[in-house]
């Protein structure tokens, strides 16, 4: 009776520590050194949700690193800290230089228009204009055409104060990938011959 008395309550006691232990204790599996309190070398799957209790601020030594789901249900990771790896974006830059005079009327960038935005962000040209008549602004923008994104600059109402210079057009542009974004589509407006407008309704709250 004393030997089965014993049984039961090591039993118990060790129930009771083991909630203790595992808290203590690094469990891995695939890997035999988790460097975390639980880490899974390999696929995982999780049939119900996942609750993260707390998220640390970031410190200014951390890597920041991005977690983005694929079309195959898996989870890829994102370092943007790494300047050869994948990113959430890509900002590029292209010289476009000898145009004729300030004009550059399509400059096709080649990147693939179904599956990356592109966004043109500032334009600059480095040669003097003949402006004396008009105040000008640099004109530039992207639109798809041919299923790839384009480019196109000019100044309006002004060429290159000396013809026979070749310029060149400095232009940044924003790319980022078509699952970072959602597209709402057109809005038409119409101003009914008037200055100003309301939406009927806001496109996202």
């Amino acid at each position: 009776m004393r030997a089965f008395t014993f049984l039961i309550l090591f039993i118990i006691f060790s129930t009771m520590l083991h909630p203790v232990f595992a808290q203590q204790t690094a469990i891995g599996i695939g890997t035999v050194n988790p460097r975390m309190k639980l880490e899974v070398a390999g696929d995982a799957r999780i049939q119900t949700g996942v609750t993260i209790g707390v998220i640390d601020n970031l410190q200014d030594e951390d890597t920041s690193t991005f977690l983005v789901q694929e079309g195959n249900a898996r989870i890829k990771s994102l370092d943007v800290s790494n300047p050869t790896g994948a990113a959430l974006g890509y900002i590029q830059v292209y010289e476009i230089f000898n145009p004729n005079e300030d004009w550059v009327y399509d400059f096709d960038t080649q990147v693939n228009a179904t599956d990356f935005v592109l966004n043109a962000i500032s334009a600059s040209y480095d040669r003097e204009l003949d402006i004396n008549r008009n105040a000008t602004i640099p004109f530039y923008s992207a639109f798809i055409q041919n299923g790839t994104w384009h480019i196109k600059a000019d100044f309006p109402a002004a060429n290159n104060r000396y013809p026979a210079e070749k310029g060149t057009w400095t232009i940044t542009t924003l790319i980022y990938s078509n699952d970072l974004s959602k597209q709402f589509g057109t809005i038409n407006v119409s101003m009914a011959g008037g200055t100003t407008q309301t939406a009927a309704n806001p496109f996202i709250n």
